[in-house]
């Protein structure tokens, strides 16, 4: 064969242009489908068994840490990490709350202190894991725009 009658192996290279952005990393997009199953089920279910609310706030754990993915080889990214650890905190902060209502119902005794300490901690874990998604979506989007061919020029600036 001649070189005129072989095609490019990648047509967006060929023709001098970066390659577009990729799309979501496998593991991301099993994080999502398992956040987004475990959420139902846990609305569902809790109405029955008060720990299976449990499963819909690690649900919505899931789907913030697939959401805050990284374009490139290694997708998990120091964002993904504090989404993570900011995301199992907020779950156990939740769980050690749900433990003080079941204790202090079991003993028909008030909630203690501790249990607005914990509602507290959970809510402000929460609000952290929620400002470390939506800054990973915004430093990926503006990394994509960057690495697109028409780069800052085509966005108006």
């Amino acid at each position: 064969m001649t070189a005129e009658s072989t095609p490019p192996k990648e047509p967006a290279r060929a023709a001098g242009q970066s390659a577009p952005p990729e799309g979501m990393p496998l593991a991301g997009r099993r994080l999502l489908m398992v956040g987004g199953l475990c959420i139902p089920v846990g609305l569902v279910a809790g109405p029955f068994l008060l720990p299976a609310q449990l499963l819909a706030v690690a649900g919505i754990v899931l789907l913030a840490v697939a959401l805050s993915y990284r374009a490139g080889p290694r997708w998990f990214s120091r964002w993904s990490m504090a989404v993570a650890v900011a995301g199992g905190l907020w779950l156990a902060a939740t769980a050690a709350y749900y433990a003080t209502i079941m204790i202090a119902a079991d003993a028909s005794a008030p909630l203690p202190g501790t249990a607005q300490v914990l509602y507290n901690a959970g809510a402000v874990f929460f609000a952290l894991m929620v400002v470390a998604t939506v800054t990973a979506v915004v430093l990926r989007i503006l990394g994509n725009r960057r690495a697109s061919p028409g780069g800052a020029a085509s966005s108006g600036a």
